[in-house]
């Protein structure tokens, strides 16, 4: 079989460990980190101190105690295509098929009034039953003839992200013979596939509704597997969660549990930048006798360190703590505070620097009123870096986003599922990018917030995000009416830059720096893009900072009219559905969801402009 490659992004955002996926042959369940198979010791760090920090002081125990930090998952490798690759390994899941084709043995019994062609019947047999073909593929032997097979498409899951197969033989039986072993048929009635003309049917007779596998607490308590580790069960776990029946290829199997920084440039000294890219591997001959001359025999470290003379590395190594920022803080704080200085240069523009940026002078700029005091200044961010860790995942229910702690506390999503039974490491992605950074001025926003109609509608969203909060049985969290502006703002500042930068508003993310009422003044917005390789530092998003308040003028008058106006504006109340959506739809605010940071909620034009209902809150005027 042909290998099977994925991006890195896609490795982590969409099929990490317990991840279902669907191969050319086979249906199978990405492995935990366990299966990462590196082959030796041929893996790469992802050297990230402050994110290391921040993981473990939130996962504390699920991490084990010699945890040694980030790692870039296994590189396919062109070379080598033989069992020495390093690689991801896979489970087959599940082990219940459907025959393609029903035997024709005589078994399969039409029920009394239903007319042979109204129905299709297919065999469902367990792994156990079939047989591997020469060419890898898995087949059942019917009348004589090897026929093949499809994997089932339903599964049972349950909140906390264990992962099991359907106890079809019982369910089909309850309260009948459960020793019945004769054979089960997957039955389907006309086309639709509605749940109620899916059945499974035992030659027995007795047969169960696909639509009552659908009912709460129909499939009783979930049975703690997990599929992905090893062992597949802990047998001192436990679980109370009901098990819920659950279509491989819905959009809510995964839920992946990430935490992205924007690395920091600790200062524009390169010998103590060129320390904090190499710091595992420094710390791992630290300890060595003749340290000194062991770095400058080193492959990995001899070049990073050649301008640099004996004592300059040994006084910035002792007096570097490496404790880097506050593990409690936000990530978001120390990357505002970074490109918010004001400073004209901001990192260094050295090769291997993890960030640059430029503070564009205010007479460079043009800004017309209200952007000449909405703007306190604009950063051409040239290079960045940007660290994205995967620590855990969910099903059925998705995680809350970064944007719903407080910017002054980040709390990770502990309660998902685990990538391991022991945790050593965690898979983490490093991307080159650029962007833009708009340091929106404090004072302009404060007056906003004193508004009287503001504080109406400010009370108004908090409400709402505490409807959303009791859907999901958490506790709120109130992000402010600032937020909803910004974020706001940013989307479609987003979409104006994708038409003029050369990058699709796909490939742009955002970064919201909005604080709250007893919290430091931090008023922000990066738009930024980034990939694993050089094409996300061409330039083309970051020279148009200059343009900025031109942009932002353009994006705002498109704003004061939807396509779907009067139904887009009505919107601005919420729903009872969607409490954190508001005026914005397909047409006019909302992005990809690979571009926002809150999965396109605390959304609401209203907020930034009138609409054409005559109402709003007009952050703008």
């Amino acid at each position: 079989m042909a290998d099977i490659t994925q991006n890195f992004s896609q490795l982590l955002l969409t099929y990490g460990p317990g991840a279902m996926m669907d191969m050319p042959d086979n249906a199978v369940v990405i492995g935990g980190l366990q299966d990462w198979d590196y082959k030796g010791s041929n893996w790469k760090p992802v050297e990230e101190e402050r994110l290391v920090a921040l993981l473990k002081q939130q996962l504390g125990t699920k991490l084990s105690p010699t945890f040694s930090g980030l790692r870039h998952p296994p590189m396919f490798d062109e070379e080598r295509r033989d069992s020495n690759a390093p690689g991801v390994g896979v489970r087959l899941f599940p082990s219940w098929f459907l025959v393609n084709e029903a035997p024709s043995n005589g078994t399969a019994v039409v029920p009394a009034g239903a007319s042979p062609g109204s129905e299709k019947r297919r065999r469902m047999v367990e792994f156990s039953e079939l047989d591997v073909t020469a060419g890898g593929k898995l087949s059942y032997t019917g009348s004589g003839s090897k026929i093949g097979v499809n994997p089932i498409r339903f599964v049972g899951a349950c909140t906390k992200g264990h992962l099991q197969d359907i106890a079809w033989r019982y369910l089909t039986h309850r309260g009948k013979d459960q020793s019945c072993r004769k054979p089960l048929f997957w039955v389907e009635r006309g086309v639709s596939s509605d749940p109620s003309d899916i059945s499974v049917q035992c030659t027995c007779g007795a047969s169960i509704s696909m639509a009552d596998l659908y009912k709460p607490q129909f499939l009783g308590k979930c049975d703690c597997h997990s599929p992905w580790l090893t062992p597949r069960r802990d047998a001192n776990e436990q679980c109370n969660e009901d098990l819920r029946l659950l279509p491989r290829s819905a959009t809510n199997t995964y839920f992946a549990q990430t935490v992205t920084v924007i690395s920091l440039t600790k200062s524009n000294d390169r010998l103590r930048q060129t320390i904090a890219e190499n710091k595992t591997a420094l710390d791992s001959i630290r300890t060595v006798p003749n340290f000194i001359a062991f770095l400058r025999a080193f492959p990995q470290l001899k070049d990073a360190f050649k301008d640099f003379s004996d004592e300059e590395i040994l006084q910035a190594l002792n007096s570097d703590d490496g404790s880097g920022a506050n593990p409690s803080a936000h990530p978001h704080i120390a990357e505002f505070d970074m490109m918010a200085t004001g400073a004209p240069v901001i990192g260094s523009d050295s090769a291997g620097s993890f960030f640059y940026g430029e503070t564009l002078p205010r007479d460079a700029l043009n800004l017309q009123a209200p952007w000449d005091t909405f703007l306190q200044a604009v950063v051409r961010v040239h290079r960045l870096r940007e660290v994205t860790c995967l620590y855990g995942f969910t099903r059925l229910e998705p995680p809350p986003t970064p944007a719903e702690s407080e910017l002054d506390e980040i709390q990770l999503a502990v309660g998902g599922a685990d990538l391991a039974r022991n945790v050593e490491w965690l898979p983490a992605i490093e991307q080159l990018g650029e962007g833009i950074f708009l340091h929106v001025a404090p004072d302009f926003i404060h007056q906003w917030l004193k508004a009287d109609p503001t504080v109406a509608k400010a009370a108004n969203l908090r409400e709402r995000e505490r409807r959303d909060a009791a859907r999901f049985n958490r506790e709120p969290k109130h992000r402010g009416i600032a937020y909803w502006a910004l974020h706001s703002l940013s989307h479609a500042f987003m979409a104006e830059l994708a038409l003029e930068c050369g990058y699709p508003l796909s490939s742009l993310k955002e970064r919201i720096y909005s604080t709250g009422p007893a919290q430091a003044d931090r008023f922000g917005i990066l738009i930024y893009t980034s990939t694993a390789g050089g094409q996300g530092t061409l330039g083309g998003l970051s020279h148009m900072a200059e343009r900025a308040g031109d942009l932002l003028a353009r994006a705002t008058r498109r704003l004061a009219l939807c396509s779907n106006d009067p139904i887009c504006a009505e919107h601005s109340e919420g729903s009872e559905e969607y409490p954190l959506q508001g005026a914005a739809c397909h047409a006019c605010l909302l992005v990809p969801e690979t571009s926002c940071e809150a999965r396109n909620t605390r959304l609401d034009r209203g907020l930034l402009t009138k609409t054409v209902l005559g109402d709003g809150f007009p952050l703008l005027g």
